[in-house]
């Protein structure tokens, strides 16, 4: 997903997401949606929200952390698993 402006309105929103735009209000409304106001009727919503809505997996990649020095703790294998504590 390319999104190319730093800002969208929520009608932008609610068509790239197939919602409503008054659903696109009520997420902003509730917090579900991060959005800053401009004026009193006017809102727009951030690139990295529109990501955090459309494709959070995008947004927020999981984190490895690899300890190779570490004994592996058999309590926290898997039953199936392949690996055995050395």
């Amino acid at each position: 997903m390319e999104l190319t402006k730093s800002f969208y309105s929520p009608a932008e929103v609610a068509e790239m997401a197939g919602l409503h735009r008054s659903t696109i209000l009520n997420y902003i409304r509730s917090g579900r949606l991060h959005a800053i106001k401009i004026s009193a009727r006017t809102y727009r919503i951030p690139n990295k929200s529109v990501i955090k809505l459309l494709a959070p997996e995008l947004a927020n990649p999981p984190v490895f952390i690899e300890r190779p020095d570490e004994e592996i703790d058999p309590h926290m294998l898997d039953d199936d698993s392949e690996w055995t504590a050395g």
